[in-house]
């Protein structure tokens, strides 16, 4: 058997029996009666209570298991919100480095963009020069070809020729049709060659011309003519005037001497000697072109 277990109410309520027992006899069984009523009520009472204790237990636990349950929620929540901002910062420090690398690459196409602008402009502009070099070649040409056949008669007459020397149109004259030896004294036929000319060179009133005197190497030295020096430039000078006076414009037109020093054939003979001995009218390409450049046509 199991022992009895009395809670503190029902030991309260047995000993109030106890010791109403012993006074039945002095008792009305109305008070009996009556004491036993409230006996039974107050045992109602607290069966009442401990039911409602007992339900206020079980609300209070289920309040607890769902307060638990709120808070593992919540806790998961919390451990999925931590994780994800760690995965967010993560995110983040992977976005900056791809925008710094993407900054970078930005400046470095920008700075090859520029490289390249600068290089087309360049590449432009040496374009343009090279089309004016064209243009200027093209029209060195045409006059060239012109004065070809302008000049048909006294190239066949043996009197000049026309070439074109790195670049330049080249009228040469021979010394012996021009001036006797050692003058610098145009002769009739000599002028007369050198005017016929200059009809031609006054209507190229864009261009400039260098006459340039040429001598053999067969020294000179004279009161007038000390060296060849003096006698190429004296012959070169009386060519200049000549062409100036036949309408050439005088700011288009130079005169250099050049003495034995630029010889187009030998010394060594007669023959060679005689090519040497020379007036050359060049017809000097556009400077400012070739200044442009660095490009002789």
């Amino acid at each position: 058997m199991h022992p009895l277990k009395f809670t503190r109410p029902a030991i309260a309520s047995l000993f109030l029996v106890l010791l109403v027992l012993p006074l039945t006899g002095c008792v009305k069984r109305s008070t009996h009666q009556r004491t036993m009523d409230e006996l039974a009520q107050a045992q109602r009472g607290e069966q009442d209570l401990a039911a409602r204790l007992t339900s206020e237990m079980a609300r209070r636990d289920e309040r607890e298991a769902r307060l638990r349950d709120q808070i593992a929620g919540l806790q998961r929540e919390a451990d999925r919100l931590i994780e994800d901002l760690g995965t967010a910062r993560r995110e983040l420090i992977l976005a900056q480095e791809d925008l710094a690398a993407a900054q970078t690459e930005s400046s470095r196409l920008a700075h090859l963009l520029s490289a390249r602008g600068a290089e087309a402009q360049r590449l432009q502009g040496r374009l343009d020069q090279l089309s004016s070099i064209e243009r200027e070649i093209r029209e060195r040409n045409r006059i060239y070809e012109d004065i070809l056949a302008r000049f048909r008669s006294l190239i066949d007459a043996g009197r000049l020729s026309v070439s074109i020397v790195r670049g330049r149109v080249v009228i040469n004259l021979p010394q012996d049709i021009l001036f006797a030896s050692g003058s610098a004294a145009l002769g009739r036929d000599g002028r007369q060659t050198v005017e016929e000319v200059a009809s031609v060179l006054a209507e190229l009133t864009d261009r400039r011309f260098q006459v340039e005197g040429h001598t053999d190497n067969v020294p000179i030295s004279t009161a007038q003519f000390p060296s060849n020096w003096e006698l190429s430039a004296a012959r070169a000078l009386s060519v200049v005037k000549i062409l100036t006076n036949r309408g050439v414009p005088p700011e288009n037109v130079s005169g250099a001497g050049y003495g034995e020093y630029h010889p187009v054939a030998t010394n060594a003979t007669a023959d060679g000697r005689r090519l040497n001995r020379r007036i050359e009218i060049v017809m000097l390409p556009n400077l400012d072109i070739i200044a442009d450049t660095g490009v002789e046509g």
